[in-house]
């Protein structure tokens, strides 16, 4: 039987302490069955914890099996469509720079301020770059769409993209998360998104934080902040903008895994210490 996170939640203290990195228990608990998160991560467990765990811990195992399966039926799709694609041609549109290796074309540009290359069958990161085995479905994505528009400054929500309207849940949720995480710390979120190369910006009068990412050279994301405000009963907020170009360049589910990116990018330095 899958557990469920409102399974999961029961056996967590439900104090929202945030000593797991997650604003709330509940968040924590999305996580972990969603993402794979360790448990082990909350030192507050109920003594139901450990054989939880244990089943948790198989049921991660057989989700990890499906989606390297997934995964690999992903890529091969891929290398199928990036196969006539003229790579030369498409540089110029997508931000991006020709080279060929050995008779192998390939284009190389930034995703998340570092030099990646990718050929039509392989995606090669910078030295001491990290590196997930699904960033390249979203590379090779970006390089099929053959964008070619500039971004404009005009900015759109996710919900006003058609048949946006179940996946705009998920990104609401990510919102959310986020917003719980840096409630009543401005400063650390100013920090973190300088560390990714954010740009102030004043897109918005009245959000506490705006910052411009640059993920992919044509695909900018514009986050914006409000902090809590405990006396009015107001509480931290978050919300992606994108260009109005975004759709020349990713799919709908290649965008939200570019947000989920940038995401953890963000939370990345405080989640592990």
């Amino acid at each position: 039987m899958a557990h469920t996170v409102l399974e999961l939640l029961k056996a967590l203290p439900r104090t929202n302490c945030g000593e797991c990195g997650q604003g709330t228990c509940m968040a924590f608990a999305t996580q972990v069955i969603k993402e794979g998160a360790n448990l082990s991560r909350c030192p507050y467990l109920s003594a139901a914890a450990p054989e939880l765990a244990a089943a948790i811990s198989r049921q991660q195992e057989k989700g990890e099996g499906r989606r390297r399966e997934s995964l690999a039926i992903s890529l091969e799709v891929m290398h199928a469509k990036m196969a006539d694609l003229d790579f030369q041609n498409l540089a110029g549109g997508l931000g991006a720079v020709y080279g060929a290796e050995n008779g192998r074309p390939y284009l190389q540009f930034a995703y998340f301020g570092q030099a990646i290359t990718v050929f039509k069958d392989e995606v090669r990161y910078s030295p001491g770059a990290a590196s997930n085995p699904w960033d390249a479905i979203l590379l090779y994505n970006y390089i099929a769409s053959r964008g070619q528009a500039l971004p404009t400054g005009a900015w759109i929500t996710y919900q006003s993209l058609p048949n946006s309207v179940s996946k705009a849940k998920t990104l609401a949720r990510l919102e959310k998360e986020l917003a719980s995480h840096f409630a009543g710390r401005k400063s650390q979120l100013q920090h973190r998104a300088a560390a990714l190369g954010g740009e102030p910006t004043q897109a918005a009068e009245d959000a506490d934080f705006q910052g411009i990412f640059r993920p992919l050279p044509r695909v900018p994301v514009l986050l914006l902040f409000w902090d809590a405000e405990p006396e009015e009963n107001f509480q931290a907020q978050v919300h992606f903008l994108f260009d109005s170009t975004v759709m020349d360049f990713l799919d709908l589910e290649s965008l939200l895994f570019l947000v989920e990116q940038l995401i953890d990018r963000l939370l990345g330095e405080e989640t592990a210490n």
